[in-house]
């Protein structure tokens, strides 16, 4: 049996603590707070990322009038919001003054001296507790919020201050540091997009040469149809019964586990194509109305992929990871996409891509282009597995530091 359960203390603590923590219900910590007539005070939106957050600091305006925020809710640094959408993100805590919706419920401590709310802030929004408040919310949709009445029945095992506020701080620092993260790999991101832009031939600018270049490069590039330098790809599976199955998510061609497609036999992948290091794979749904939808992934590995992807290899005079870098993330060429989808048909064929213009410099120039572009991708990626690994960190630690 666990001795941890029993004595009701977390599997993670720190040492200095040893006390069992408190079962207790809502009602007995919180209460809740009901104050009006601020209008002066800025308007604070729910978010369930980020808390109550200032309205205008985040450029979301509600048309409203302004004489009915007199009758808005005013809430506190280290208060609590019970918002219309807590039974997904849990409650909003804030940490600055502020009116919000009068639809909206205010909660605090009933006593403050004995309770941290950064601790709480975790408490609340936590996977757990947003499961906990299904019990209390059946049938609550979008409209309609949790009423305190409901949430002052549930029970929680709680530490003393001390003990709250250390918790808190150690979550706190580990989300500075998932935030800084977080802009780090989106600031490189941007310069790689950027970058990548300013290092391929826009039409828009004029001249056939980017704006920046590698020393010793002069020369105009070309301006190819697709057709010229790369062909449509088509080898199929059917004979081969290959099945080392791949999938194209967000750029990224993956290996996926044939046991997760359920019902499937090795037989059913028949109709797939074989693919191989260098080729092009692309999946083109409504362009017009998603451009998300486009898809463009450069294969790594030898696989199967489904017969709904466009398959493109290039010729040797030509680097693959080049092309493919120009389909997938240069702008004048994905504008190009977008005009092709008429917002009729699901997908676009080889046939309807092949008449593209893409823009071609000496291969030497195309793989310092391509080299350069690993480098920030190397970057990337080791931000984003630090990333990761830290907000596995964070996830860990809400499951075992709480009981």
């Amino acid at each position: 049996m666990d001795m941890n359960k029993m004595k009701k203390v977390p599997e993670i603590r720190f040492k200095e603590f040893a006390e069992d923590w408190e079962n207790t219900d809502a009602s007995i910590i919180f209460k809740t707070y009901f104050d009006k007539n601020h209008p002066d005070l800025p308007v604070l939106s729910a978010s369930q990322e980020y808390g109550m957050i200032i309205r205008e600091d985040v450029g979301f305006k509600v048309q409203h009038n302004k004489e009915n925020e007199a009758g808005y809710k005013r809430v506190l640094p280290g208060q609590f919001v019970i918002h219309l959408r807590s039974f997904q993100g849990g409650f909003a805590h804030s940490d600055v003054e502020g009116i919000t919706s009068p639809a909206y419920t205010i909660i605090e401590f009933r006593d403050k001296s004995q309770q941290d709310d950064i601790f709480w802030k975790y408490v609340l929004t936590s996977k757990e507790f947003i499961k906990r408040l299904e019990t209390v919310t059946y049938g609550i949709r979008d409209g309609r919020s949790i009423s305190f009445e409901d949430f002052s029945e549930l029970g929680f095992n709680v530490p003393d201050i001390k003990e709250q506020r250390k918790i808190g701080k150690t979550l706190t620092v580990i989300d500075t540091l998932i935030r800084k993260l977080e802009q780090k790999l989106e600031k490189l991101r941007n310069i790689k997009q950027s970058l990548l832009n300013l290092m391929f031939v826009s039409v828009n600018r004029g001249g056939y040469a980017p704006l920046i270049r590698f020393k010793g490069y002069d020369d105009e590039w070309k301006t190819n149809e697709l057709n010229e330098v790369a062909k449509r790809y088509f080898v199929s599976n059917q004979s081969v019964h290959h099945q080392n199955l791949l999938s194209l998510s967000y750029g990224k061609i993956k290996r996926k586990n044939i046991k997760s497609k359920k019902g499937l036999l090795p037989n059913s992948f028949d109709t797939y194509q074989i693919v191989k290091d260098g080729i092009i794979v692309m999946r083109f749904t409504d362009l017009q109305n998603d451009h998300k939808s486009l898809r463009i992934g450069l294969a790594k590995e030898e696989g199967i992929v489904s017969p709904a992807y466009t398959c493109i290899s290039v010729g040797e005079e030509n680097s693959s990871a080049f092309l493919y870098e120009q389909l997938n993330y240069y702008d004048s060429v994905l504008k190009q996409f977008y005009k092709m989808g008429d917002g009729l048909r699901q997908t676009l064929s080889y046939k309807d891509i092949e008449r593209l213009n893409v823009y071609i410099p000496h291969i030497e120039e195309q793989e310092n282009i391509v080299f350069f572009n690993t480098v920030i991708e190397t970057i990337i990626g080791k931000v984003s597995t630090k990333l990761s690994k830290l907000n596995s960190v964070k996830q860990s630690l809400l499951q075992k530091m709480f009981v």
